[in-house]
């Protein structure tokens, strides 16, 4: 892995946890520890983190950019408004006695308080989603097998991946911490996240990518698919200037 992908991931962790150790990094990214070490000189360098015995952590006050994904707690809060505008667009695709699956994210989220309410089938490893579901809903839920993220809240990890290749969905709705039109991309930022999308994708009928537009023309770590793998691609609306491909949908 190249150093500038190394750093975000180490801003990404750093963000998530408030302080993290040379070891667990290197063990997460597969390098040595003197390479970490160099990583995080440098990024003290730029005021992005202070180094403390064995590891780093945030300094206060320090944001490390918008090019470093929040965790799910940072990110709940954000342009909820627009989520729930691209969420209701989304979730009228739906019909009874379907089998969707929701993705990890706070995109996704919004649509569990109205999917849950659908005599229907849902599939998930979100914690955020589980969340919502009350005794009153109508829908079915599967929780797919794994190790729980706590920082993300969600179950990640070889035995979901596994668990996620049983199930066979009409429509699965799958997040992005960026997508970038001109390059026709989606991205994710975690690895164990892309294997998982990439899996709900090849196994649904129809697929759909969820994003408000703070996600528009942002390049993450990791490309998980082509904007041309989805039906459709759900953005909030006002509709920017300039030309964007025919499956770019913006919500109202």
């Amino acid at each position: 892995m190249i150093s500038s992908a190394r750093n975000v991931y180490i801003l990404r962790r750093l963000n998530e946890l408030g302080i993290v150790d040379y070891k667990s990094i290197a063990s997460e990214l597969g390098v040595s520890e003197a390479t970490v070490r160099r990583d995080f000189e440098k990024l003290e360098g730029q005021g992005k983190l202070r180094r403390v015995q064995s590891g780093a952590m945030r300094p206060d006050g320090v944001d490390p950019g918008f090019d470093v994904e929040l965790s799910i707690r940072a990110k709940n809060n954000l342009n909820t408004q627009e989520k729930l505008q691209v969420a209701r667009a989304a979730a009228e695709l739906v019909q009874p006695g379907e089998c969707v699956f929701l993705d990890m994210g706070t995109s996704i989220a919004p649509l569990a308080p109205i999917l849950l309410n659908k005599p229907i089938r849902i599939v998930t490893g979100s914690n955020v989603v589980l969340q919502r579901v009350t005794p009153e809903c109508r829908a079915q839920v599967f929780v797919l097998g794994g190790r729980l993220a706590p920082a993300d809240q969600m179950i990640l990890g070889p035995m979901t991946e596994s668990n996620l290749r049983e199930f066979g969905f009409n429509r699965a709705f799958v997040g992005c911490m960026g997508l970038d039109v001109e390059s026709g991309n989606a991205y994710a930022t975690d690895m164990e996240c892309v294997r998982l999308k990439q899996v709900a994708i090849q196994n649904a009928e129809h697929s759909y990518l969820l994003a408000d537009q703070s996600k528009l023309n942002k390049v993450g770590l990791f490309r998980f698919t082509g904007l041309d793998a989805f039906e459709k691609v759900f953005l909030n609306g006002p509709r920017p200037e300039g030309s964007f491909p025919a499956n770019i949908e913006f919500a109202p």
